[in-house]
C-alpha cells in the first residue's frame, strides 16, 4: 500500500455531514481510563456527551454512513432501544428528529439511498440507530470481526453490547491490507484512497477509526479512541484496555505529529461542540 503523502497528494471531492443524534452519559469519568496514572486527580464530569454518526458522500461510490447514533425511540421513551438494565447504566437523551433518518431527510435522502454502513464498534450507542434502517436500505453492514466476537460473547450485555440491533442486516468484515506506518491495519474502503479504515483497538477490541482524504485536508474521525481532545493530548486512553488504548493514540499521536493540519473530531467531546457545521451544512 502507498504512502500517507502519496494518497493525501490525490485527495477526493467527497462531501462529509455530522448527524448530532442526541447525548449520553455514564457514571464513573468512563472518557479515561481507570489504570492511567493521574486517573483520580481529574475533576468528575457529569455532563451528557454528545452521540454522532457522519455521512459520508462519495462522487462516484455513493453514500457511506460511518455509525448510526440512537435510535430515535430516545425522544420518546426514557430507556430507548436500550433496555431497563442498560438504559439506566448509559443514560441517553435525544429530540424528536435529531436520529440518523430524519438527518438524512433534511439533505434530501432516505435510508433507501445508503450503500455502505460502517460501524466504528458495537456498544450500544454507535449502532443504536440500525433497528430504523431494517428492512429500508439493502447496504450492507461493516464490523471488524474481532468485535463481532466480541458482541456474541456470553457476557456480552453486561459489556455494553446489544446484538440484536445488528438482526436483520448482512454483515461484512473489514479486509485490512498491508499496513501503512504508524498504523498496522488499513483498509482502502473503497479503493481510490479517499477512505480509510484504521484498526484503533483498545476501547474495544475490534474498534477502528476512520481517515477521509477529503480536498480540503484530510480529516480524523477518531470515534471511540479518543473520547475527546483530552485523551489525545495527554495520551489516556478511554475505558477499555489500557494497554492497547494507550498504544492506540501513541500510533495516532505520531501520525498528527507528522500531519499537523490534519483535522480530528473526537466521538464524545462537548466541548468540541461548535467547531464544526452539523447537516445539512457540511464539512467539507
Amino acid at each position: 500500500m502507498n504512502s500517507w503523502q502519496s494518497f493525501f497528494a490525490s485527495p477526493c471531492p467527497l462531501k462529509l455531514y455530522v448527524f448530532h443524534t442526541g447525548f449520553i452519559h455514564m457514571k464513573g469519568n468512563i472518557h479515561f481510563n481507570k489504570k492511567s496514572p493521574d486517573f483520580k486527580s481529574r475533576p468528575v464530569d457529569r455532563r451528557f456527551n454528545p452521540v454522532y454518526a457522519f455521512l459520508v458522500r462519495h462522487p462516484k461510490k455513493g453514500n457511506l454512513l460511518l455509525d448510526t447514533g440512537l435510535c430515535g425511540s430516545f425522544a420518546e421513551k426514557r430507556f430507548g432501544n436500550f433496555g431497563w438494565l442498560l438504559g439506566r447504566i448509559a443514560q441517553a437523551r435525544s429530540d424528536p428528529a435529531m436520529d440518523s433518518v430524519s438527518r438524512m431527510a433534511s439533505l434530501g435522502l432516505a435510508p433507501g439511498d445508503l450503500d455502505h454502513i460502517l460501524l466504528s464498534h458495537l456498544h450500544l450507542d454507535h449502532p443504536s440507530g440500525l433497528p430504523q434502517l431494517k428492512g429500508k436500505t439493502s447496504a450492507p453492514v461493516y464490523v471488524d470481526e474481532r468485535e463481532a466476537k466480541a458482541a456474541s460473547g456470553l457476557f456480552a450485555l453486561f459489556q455494553g453490547y446489544i446484538r440484536s440491533h445488528l438482526d436483520g442486516f448482512v454483515i461484512k468484515n473489514y479486509q485490512y491490507r498491508s499496513p501503512v506506518a504508524p498504523f498496522d491495519e488499513v483498509m482502502d474502503f473503497f479503493g481510490d484512497g479517499s477512505a480509510f479504515v484504521i484498526a484503533t483497538p483498545g476501547h474495544s477490541p475490534g474498534h477502528v477509526s476512520v481517515l477521509l482524504n477529503a480536498e480540503n485536508g484530510p480529516i480524523f474521525l477518531t470515534f471511540d479512541a479518543a473520547h475527546r481532545r483530552a485523551n489525545l493530548e495527554d495520551g489516556i486512553p478511554p475505558i477499555g484496555d489500557f494497554a492497547a488504548g494507550r498504544e492506540t493514540l501513541v500510533k495516532i499521536r505520531r501520525f498528527k505529529e507528522e500531519f499537523p493540519d490534519m483535522r480530528f473530531i473526537f466521538s464524545h467531546d462537548p466541548d468540541q461542540m461548535g467547531e464544526f457545521p452539523l447537516a445539512p451544512d457540511p464539512v467539507t
